[in-house]
């Protein structure tokens, strides 16, 4: 992804001391890291407070920025900020709050502040418990961006909340655009109790060095008699990131799309051995690796998009994306040692055939083998969920089977990962991505799309495989307005394949719902339903009137009774 390299760049100045007291119970620290690791997680500033009162202040504070510099560029780089945070913070808070309950009074255990900001892309995003604080200067206006969590009892001001405090933690959250020159101040209550905001402008115009304007901000907190530890932190932004679209598309063309292949030829040591697969989007070859004999399978792009900058993007994010996954339900993608010479990239190579085939060559499958495939399907879909990548383009002709029935997901080519989303620069698509038979009604119509998308095609999949035909009677992908989505009415699995039992024909209704809030959230959730009958599924279904229940029926019924009611009239007429 080197197109969407971060260009960040930021002035850095901190400094925590002890102030009056013994011990300095502050701890504070910045990283700013490089390549994909300040591209994808960005730079990362936090202040910790250790709580006076509480016995271990110090290691809890200690704990907390040592244990988040190192644990959130740890976290997957498909995840966003806010997932990779609250997943360390959470994971940090039940060991202070743990080691704090072993203590005689839990309340002055391992209890500190917590105020952390992250710079990625052109977005600051800020995280905040307690009462330290996280202040923005711009253009000379100095705003504080935090709220400080505490109570007042008499003339005595308590922590509400805290890390280490309680076994949950209520964090604040904030997003914030960046400007070139934005500053942004993180202080401990030792410096701004005692030295506040409102005199900070004199200092900035006073002192052109940020390290300079740190001390005297300490000094002159000391002054005005602090008696707690002081921390400060600034950091100036310089560049945002990146620069501009024909810079980046300049980055985007420094490999030359391949030409066709051919059977023979050779390219950084792959012989072609045959032709896999030819669209006017992609072409797929078997290769062989000269060096090891291993096989793999080349995915080339079509050299009808050498111009697209949204398409040349997106080929590059599914290798990028692949590169993160290793999982038997998930076709591998392969990095070799050989620097390539034009752009493509490398596949393991899955034998078997795709389920569109395998679909055309069985007649009835066993409902015992549709719900073993459906769960490997699943498990291939929750391996990407987890990582935050939806896959957007879940399709028969998408998955491999084996001769052991064993599964394999394919095609990463349309899948989204949700900490690309946070990066400035990116190419608007002119197509939506996906395919329209399989993909959610929210695709079609360009709305918001999550996991949620993901559950409707897999549902989508699974209602075919049992009834050989498309839900909604094949009319999905002639959705173009919410009144087209409103005309779509759901065709019984049960009707189309008797075999089908309802429990298993209300999952898939719930599934394939046009709204994706009636749908489930989580593949999980549908695998379950389909392994176990939803008792309330089906009670919910029996007490519903007929028409929502079976329109065809009830229509049929009222048809029924109109006959009735005429012979009647007829005979009644024909005996006077």
């Amino acid at each position: 992804m080197e197109h969407l390299s971060s260009q960040l760049k930021v002035s850095c100045a901190q400094l925590s001391q002890a102030g009056v007291k013994n011990v300095n119970e502050d701890s504070i620290g910045i990283r700013v890291p490089e390549g994909d690791a300040l591209t994808h997680k960005g730079i990362v500033a936090v202040v910790a407070d250790g709580v006076s009162a509480a016995e271990a202040g110090q290691e809890a504070s200690q704990a907390c920025v040592q244990n988040l510099l190192y644990d959130y560029y740890c976290t997957p780089d498909t995840w966003d900020v806010q997932k990779s945070i609250l997943t360390v913070l959470n994971a940090l808070n039940r060991w202070l709050y743990s080691q704090g309950s072993h203590m005689e009074d839990s309340s002055k255990g391992f209890i500190t502040t917590l105020s952390i900001l992250i710079i990625k892309s052109s977005t600051a995003y800020i995280f905040h418990i307690g009462d330290s604080r996280i202040y923005r200067r711009r253009q000379g206006r100095i705003e504080c961006l935090t709220n400080d969590h505490t109570r007042k009892v008499g003339d005595v001001t308590y922590l509400a909340r805290a890390m280490g405090l309680d076994n949950k933690i209520q964090l604040d959250f904030r997003r914030e655009e960046l400007q070139v020159g934005d500053q942004f101040i993180l202080t401990s209550d030792g410096v701004h109790d005692f030295f506040p905001e409102k005199y900070w402008g004199a200092i900035f115009q006073s002192y052109t060095a940020i390290d300079d304007v740190v001390k005297v901000f300490h000094e002159k907190a000391l002054d005005n008699k602090s008696n707690d530890n002081l921390s400060t932190q600034i950091l100036t932004i310089d560049e945002i990131a990146p620069s501009n679209k024909e810079e980046a598309y300049e980055n985007l063309l420094h490999l030359p799309f391949p030409p066709l292949l051919e059977v023979g030829q050779t390219i950084d040591g792959l012989f072609i051995e045959r032709s896999l697969y030819e669209s006017t989007r992609s072409q797929l070859y078997v290769v062989k690796d000269l060096e090891t004999d291993e096989q793999y399978v080349m995915k080339t792009p079509s050299v009808n998009f050498e111009d697209d900058a949204a398409y040349i993007e997106q080929f590059i994010a599914e290798s990028w994306i692949g590169r993160k996954f290793r999982h038997n339900k998930l076709v591998k993608v392969i990095t070799r040692k050989t620097t390539p010479s034009c752009l493509y990239y490398l596949m393991e190579y899955a034998q078997g055939i795709t389920l569109e085939q395998w679909m055309k060559e069985t007649n009835t499958p066993s409902l015992k083998t549709v719900v073993l495939m459906a769960r490997q399907m699943v498990l291939g879909v929750r391996a990407l969920h987890r990582q935050q990548v939806i896959h957007q383009d879940l399709k028969p002709s998408n998955i491999i089977i084996d001769d052991n029935e064993q599964i394999k997901l394919v095609d990463f080519g349309s899948c989204s990962a949700s900490s690309m989303k946070e990066l400035q620069q990116s190419f608007s698509r002119g197509i939506a991505l996906g395919t329209a038979s399989y993909s959610a009604p929210e695709c079609h119509l360009g709305n918001q799309v999550d996991t949620r998308a993901d559950v409707f095609s897999l549902a989508v999949i699974i209602f075919e495989i049992l009834t050989k035909k498309l839900p909604y009677f094949g009319k999905l992908e002639a959705v173009k307005s919410e009144a087209d989505l409103e005309k779509l009415q759901y065709q019984s699995a049960a009707k189309l394949n008797p075999y089908v039992p309802l429990w298993i024909d209300l999952a898939l209704m719930k599934a394939l719902s046009i709204h994706p809030n009636e749908r489930y959230h989580d593949v999980d959730e549908l695998l379950y339903d389909l392994e176990n009958p939803n008792q309330r599924l089906v009670d919910t279904h029996k007490r519903m009137p007929l028409l929502s229940r079976n329109p065809l029926r009830f229509w049929q019924a009222i048809v029924v009774a109109q006959a009735f009611v005429i012979g009647g009239l007829i005979a009644k007429m024909l005996t006077v």
